[in-house]
């Protein structure tokens, strides 16, 4: 099986896993009168199914992966860097602060280290290296296999 596809199965087993999760702990206590639509023994044991099958593909996916590590990591870290300096304050120079119906406006001046063109190329930057790692990674999902047994 092409990673691609044991990506797609590991993502469907995982939607599994949480909607049996979310069955269990909704069904598991009701009033008297009113009867269950699941029996929470067989969810269980369904779920417990879906978990060892997601933890099966989990671990032949991390096998298959094992040669990528440093390029899949680097790309959490730099999609984190970005997220940051996304969120960062880039005010510069004199703004007006405050004021509402019972308090005057005030100016507050403000320095920014890194500016918004500054940081706004950064971004550019590590995006731009991001999709290059999201390439090759592509690539090697699409042309890798992985034996994933029954």
């Amino acid at each position: 099986m092409k990673l691609t596809k044991a990506l797609k199965l590991k993502n469907q087993v995982a939607g599994d896993v949480t909607t049996l999760k979310d069955r269990l702990a909704k069904q598991n206590s009701r009033a008297a009168a009113v009867p269950f639509d699941y029996d929470n023994r067989q969810v269980l044991i369904e779920l417990r199914a879906k978990v060892d099958e997601l933890v099966k593909v989990k671990a032949a996916i991390a096998a298959a992966n094992a040669v990528q590590y440093a390029r899949i990591f680097r790309l959490a870290e730099l999609k984190g860097i970005v997220t940051l300096l996304k969120s960062l304050d880039v005010r510069h120079g004199v703004f007006k602060e405050g004021g509402n119906y019972m308090q005057s406006a005030f100016e507050v001046e403000y320095i920014a280290q890194l500016k918004k063109a500054e940081v706004d190329q950064l971004v550019a930057d590590l995006e731009a290296e991001i999709i290059t790692l999201q390439d090759a990674l592509d690539e090697f999902n699409h042309t890798n296999s992985l034996a994933l047994s029954g």
